[in-house]
């Protein structure tokens, strides 16, 4: 969206006054549209704002998740540590009964061709003796099967103990399958806000610009027309001042004015840190219309040429900022001062070329100490997207 102003020459002729007028008009008509769509913006951007949160929600959601699954594969990973213990611990013990079932086993073999039985009855001495040994002898059987009902428990423990660790791992495995698809789809929502963000910072830069065009078109407007009738004024009383004089001192006046006010000086010492042209747009814009001088906090800034100061004041994209309006041989031009840490001016004021009108800062959307500079042939205009009635300053150095 461009914003124009003034675009002609400072004269004060009846055509100039109704020039004026319609500019004016046209001014009011472009205010409309611009309140229009600014409306319009605003209820984009609410609506965005409440997908953001919405896509808050949801990552809280999934940051939970994703804790929970930490949690669990952690208990996953313990439990498996146990499982190993137990398993290590079973196998000893499975190998240990082994080694005994072995020996009772060759014990058996060695005394398999007697009866047992019948050794107890009739090795015996006596009826005592009989029962001892007979009783012996059950003893003997009961602990074999108790030794080897205790083996067959201690391989039924490690069977499932085995089993439980593959199922522990399985569940390990699928845990962290889940758990890297949350993150994904964690990841995948923080992509989604950052774009969101990024696409209403961008908006939020273009409104911001619009706003300040729309508060300040009427008043350059006016200001710059009390100029060009404070300008004209000025440039009455010198051509009567040069006609009363002898023609030579006249034309050697003549000569030094125009050398005076013919060109543009630099507003600041610093060195430039980016010139006029196409931009990325990461700041809201795609084309910067100026040009900007890097250098230290609170260093002077002064009038690039002599005029009035159509607007002294601070807040919107151009942070602390003054407009000057020139009028340099019959045209008129208009010079922006951006981002300043204080002015030294006030609205109205006339300044001479050179003279100092603030101090370099960071004000309003700026990423560091600089002087935004930007010369307009005729009224201050702006274009996100484009030249308009920009002039490269760099051009006049």
């Amino acid at each position: 969206m461009t914003l124009t102003l003034l675009t002609t020459p400072f004269v004060t002729s009846v055509g100039a006054a109704t020039s004026y007028k319609d500019k004016q008009q046209q001014n009011e008509q472009k205010q409309s549209k611009q309140k229009e769509a600014l409306d319009e913006n605003k209820q984009q951007l609410s609506k965005a704002q409440e997908k953001v949160y919405a896509i808050d929600q949801q990552i809280n959601g999934l940051t939970l998740q994703v804790v929970e699954n930490e949690q669990k594969i952690d208990q996953n990973e313990r439990q498996l540590t146990k499982l190993k213990q137990k398993i290590t611990a079973l196998q000893k013990k499975i190998k240990k009964q082994e080694k005994m079932l072995g020996d009772r086993l060759a014990v058996r073999q060695a005394k398999s061709d007697k009866d047992p039985l019948l050794e107890a009855v009739f090795g015996a001495e006596d009826i005592g003796d009989m029962i001892s040994r007979f009783n012996a002898f059950n003893t003997i059987a009961e602990s074999d099967a108790s030794l080897l009902k205790d083996y067959e428990t201690s391989k039924q423990e490690l069977a499932e103990a085995k089993q439980e660790l593959e199922d522990t791992r399985t569940a390990l495995i699928h845990d962290r399958k889940v758990l890297k698809k949350k993150q994904h789809e964690l990841n995948a929502e923080k992509d989604k806000r950052t774009a969101l963000l990024k696409r209403l910072k961008k908006q939020k830069r273009s409104i911001e610009s619009n706003i300040l065009s729309l508060k300040e078109a009427a008043a350059q407007l006016k200001a710059q027309e009390a100029a060009a009738k404070a300008a004209a004024l000025a440039a009455k009383k010198q051509a009567a001042a040069q006609s009363a004089q002898p023609a030579s001192i006249s034309k050697a006046s003549t000569k030094v004015i125009s050398n005076a006010t013919g060109k543009f000086i630099k507003p600041a010492n610093g060195s430039i840190s980016q010139g006029m042209g196409a931009a990325s747009g990461n700041n809201g814009y795609a084309y910067h219309n100026g040009t900007d001088f890097a250098g230290p906090v609170n260093s002077a800034i002064v009038a690039s040429a002599a005029g009035t100061v159509i607007q002294a004041s601070s807040g919107g994209p151009y942070g602390n900022h003054v407009y000057i309006a020139h009028n340099i041989g019959g045209k008129t031009y208009t010079t922006v001062y951006a981002h300043m840490n204080a002015l030294t001016v006030k609205q109205g004021q006339q300044v001479k070329q050179g003279q100092q009108i603030g101090k370099l800062g960071s004000t309003g959307n700026s990423t560091g100490p600089h002087l935004h500079f930007e010369i307009h042939e005729g009224g201050y205009q702006y274009n996100a997207n484009g030249r308009t009635n920009e002039l490269n300053p760099e051009s006049f150095f």
